[in-house]
């Protein structure tokens, strides 16, 4: 790595100044023998060691993807040239990619690792791009996609397994977004959820959220949840999808598993019939609007266990959004709801490990005791915070605190942990 480009990453990151990049090149320049500017840095006492090692972590994984783009070139472009969709899905799979983008006058894109790396192949045309998505479609999905210009489904390959794809037309074409979606569910262990969150499979009612951006790995924590329970609980578990994700092989419990669009209207009707289906555990695909959020609290006041899914970053503003769906009028009586049903809301992102190999699972989780539920009550959720930081015996646990964890560990660097964290000026990592 050149002096400059270290030194201009730890000027990017906000670690020391222009000024203070300048002074210590000057100091390289005139020092005999030469030393590195990491060492300059760390002996001016400008940076520490944990610093240091992130920024390399981060060049070095950048790196990486670029070595990888040429790779994907050399071994993967021959098999893509006029082959159907299904060849394309393989190549993804193969990659270990988590989403592949397909847009008219573009190079196919794969995202491994969260980070986007073009094929190494002819760009496709608008028509191309049309057909090769359009083929792969069900005749009853193709008609919705010409009376919506969208459409959400499912697509199996014998080859390369369940995606999701996001058909949508814009003004450049039709363009393809597909999610690939594991062959099964992953056991808990395996994705680094904290044990504690096991207890949650064991709840007879009541509401629990699954919070995060997207490509935060909600399905995945979700999908693990849902397979604990499936193995330990004689249940009957009717999942609202859109579209259906993993397919669960009922064991112990009873798997009934219905899709928007294909299976129902929407939600909210599915959510009202989810009722008359003697259901003990209902999994609402996503909490997105007023009237799906209105009906599974309901659903959750009734007695029965509902798994939900949200876009936000944190336990307090989960709760923020939650309420903010609500007319003024109605918001008192919501919070004596969600007060009532709300049991555990888990916030989560993905961050590259110190490797550079994958990504590592932090987590926030807010288990509601008796204070938690009184604060929302009282309209008190900036409180929500301090009472997680007490709650540690109870399982509780802030973004900091797992990220600054995962840091202590070697898990992932300082760098990521400080560009991911809530309070990013606050934020330390434990002796």
């Amino acid at each position: 790595m050149q002096p400059l480009l270290l030194g201009q990453l730890l000027v990017n990151f906000g670690i020391i100044t222009e000024a203070q990049l300048k002074g210590a090149l000057e100091t390289q320049r005139r020092g005999v023998p030469r030393k590195k500017l990491g060492e300059i840095l760390i002996a001016q006492g400008l940076v520490d060691e944990s610093s240091l090692r992130g920024i390399l972590s981060v060049q070095k994984r950048k790196l990486e993807a670029a070595q990888a783009t040429v790779v994907v070139a050399a071994t993967m472009a021959h098999r893509l040239a006029g082959r159907p969709l299904a060849d394309y899905l393989a190549v993804a799979r193969d990659l270990n990619a988590s989403d592949l983008h397909l847009a008219p006058d573009c190079k196919p894109v794969v995202r491994v690792d969260g980070v986007l790396r073009a094929l190494d192949v002819p760009p496709l045309s608008a028509d191309h791009c049309r057909k090769l998505l359009l083929d792969a479609l069900p005749p009853e999905e193709a008609r919705r996609f010409e009376s919506h210009h969208s459409v959400d489904t499912s697509l199996q390959d014998k080859r390369a397994g369940r995606f999701r794809l996001h058909l949508f037309d814009h003004g450049g074409g039709v363009s393809g977004v597909l999610r690939a979606i594991p062959d099964k569910a992953w056991e808990f262990s395996a994705i680094g959820l904290p044990p504690q969150l096991q207890s949650v499979c064991r709840i007879d009612q009541g509401l629990v959220l699954i919070t995060g951006s997207v490509g935060s790995g909600k399905s995945t924590t979700l999908a693990a949840l849902l397979q604990t329970i499936n193995r330990s609980r004689a249940v009957h578990v009717v999942t609202i999808e859109d579209p259906i994700e993993v397919v669960f092989e009922s064991q112990k419990a009873l798997f009934s598993q219905r899709e928007v669009g294909v299976h129902t209207q929407n939600f909210g009707s599915a959510l009202r019939a989810a009722l008359r289906e003697d259901p003990d555990v209902i999994v609402v695909g996503e909490m997105r609007d007023l009237e799906t959020t209105s009906i599974a609290l309901i659903v959750a006041e009734t007695g029965h266990l509902v798994f939900a899914t949200m876009h936000t970053g944190s336990a307090d503003r989960t709760i923020h959004r939650i309420l903010d769906q609500f007319p003024a009028h109605q918001r008192e009586h919501a919070r004596a709801i969600l007060a009532n049903v709300l049991r555990t809301i888990v916030c989560q992102q993905l961050v590259p490990s110190i490797d550079g190999n994958g990504r590592v699972l932090a987590t926030e989780v807010l288990q509601v005791n008796q204070a938690v539920a009184n604060l929302i009550r009282e309209d008190r959720m900036f409180q929500v915070p301090a009472v997680m930081q007490m709650g540690k015996r109870e399982g509780m646990c802030l973004m900091d605190e797992s990220l600054a964890a995962l840091v202590k560990a070697s898990r992932i660097s300082l760098v990521e942990a400080r560009q991911r964290a809530v309070e990013p000026d606050k934020f330390q990592v434990p002796a």
